[in-house]
């Protein structure tokens, strides 16, 4: 499996309590995630997997809609 890094955006609280409207931060929240890429584990998600072993288990799955993603980067 590949090693790749995910920059994507996050959907995201903005406050803890109400807030005025013109205090929303205006800029996305980008996230950086790298991991083992799953390739066609799930439609339109970006998969990866924190640990694999040398079978077919895999731990920590994170799935990344496609639409949220900015960027993506092998890194081996």
């Amino acid at each position: 499996m590949d090693i790749v890094r995910v920059k994507w955006k996050d959907a995201h609280s903005e406050c803890e309590s109400w807030i005025l409207v013109e205090d929303i931060d205006p800029d996305p929240r980008i996230i950086d995630s790298v991991g083992f890429l799953i390739p066609d584990a799930k439609a339109d998600h970006v998969v990866l997997a924190q640990s694999h072993d040398d079978e077919t288990h895999v731990d920590s799955v994170l799935a990344i809609p496609v639409a949220m993603v900015v960027s993506m980067q092998v890194l081996c």
